[in-house]
């Protein structure tokens, strides 16, 4: 499925200091496997400057630096915001928008392609944690589950628990898509219900899980290889090819490793080489001659 042209469609990423060196391995690896293919912004969450790695590659920047009464005990700050469910009144003008969270990276071309056409055809294209590889991990998951009884106490039977997660940090939506208005809305609820004294968490994920589940929204389903999980599953390195790989024949090369959680500095040990999961890490590897 080819792009739309490059104008009508906008990446955006976004994330606070203490997160830029990941962000900086994503706008590295776009500009690798898709330069000039269309625009890409960064939402700065933080209160310090991005450096040239995000500033100088970034077509716009948005600051939104967290007012004095937030704290991370909250939760996300960037789900505190909204942004996410805002991005064509952040950024107007666009017909289609992705958002890749920061600690993503793409390892080559396929999957932003792949994430357009299943957001051309449906009102949201998302992975549901649900596949082969995820065997360990529950549904719903302990963290699931928590939140979802801190936001939800009052209506926790009605809430759909037993729905795989829907991963939201890689998504694309149409600008006209309804899903905008219903995450708006859900996330303004929070809002109400922690200035009644709750105790809320936010996160911008599980409202939107809740949602399109309970409002039966078309979902343009991704793969797995098009937001690995490596909290989920470690995937499998391929050395001679200097590529991660799902762990499964027939080792197909993913296309977006989302370095979620304590993956971030996981490392991987393979003969007698010793390596991380980041983007820089495998350019690194890549200038090696074993």
């Amino acid at each position: 499925m080819p792009f739309l042209r490059n104008r009508d469609i906008l990446v955006v990423t976004g994330c606070d200091e203490s997160h830029f060196d990941l962000a900086e391995d994503l706008f590295a690896s776009f500009h690798e496997f898709y330069p000039g293919a269309c625009d890409i912004a960064f939402i700065n969450f933080g209160t310090q400057t991005p450096p040239p790695g995000i500033g100088g590659r970034a077509t716009m920047q948005v600051a939104m630096p967290p007012p004095p009464e937030f704290s991370k005990r909250f939760g996300y700050y960037a789900a505190y915001s909204g942004a996410k469910a805002r991005l064509p009144m952040i950024f107007p003008g666009y017909q289609l928008y992705v958002w890749i969270d920061s600690d993503c990276w793409f390892q080559g071309a396929d999957s932003l392609p792949r994430i357009i056409a299943q957001a051309q055809k449906h009102e949201i294209a998302i992975h549901p944690e649900f596949d082969i590889h995820y065997l360990n991990y529950p549904t719903p998951s302990k963290r699931t589950a928590t939140i979802y009884a801190r936001n939800e106490a009052d209506n926790l039977t009605s809430m759909p628990l037993d729905k795989p997660m829907l991963n939201a940090g890689v998504i694309a939506l149409r600008h006209n898509s309804r899903v905008w208005a219903l995450w708006q809305q859900e996330l303004a609820m929070l809002h109400v219900k922690f200035q009644q004294g709750q105790n809320i968490y936010f996160s911008d994920q599980i409202p939107l899980h809740k949602l399109i589940y309970l409002n039966n929204i078309d979902i343009g389903t991704l793969r797995a290889t098009d937001n690995w999980q490596t909290y989920a599953c470690l995937p499998l390195a391929n050395l001679t090819k200097k590529k991660l790989v799902l762990p499964t024949p027939p080792h197909e090369e993913i296309g977006i490793i989302h370095l979620a959680g304590k993956t971030k500095y996981q490392m991987m040990h393979m003969n007698g080489h010793s390596f991380g999961l980041r983007y820089r890490d495998f350019q690194k590897l890549a200038r090696e001659v074993f």
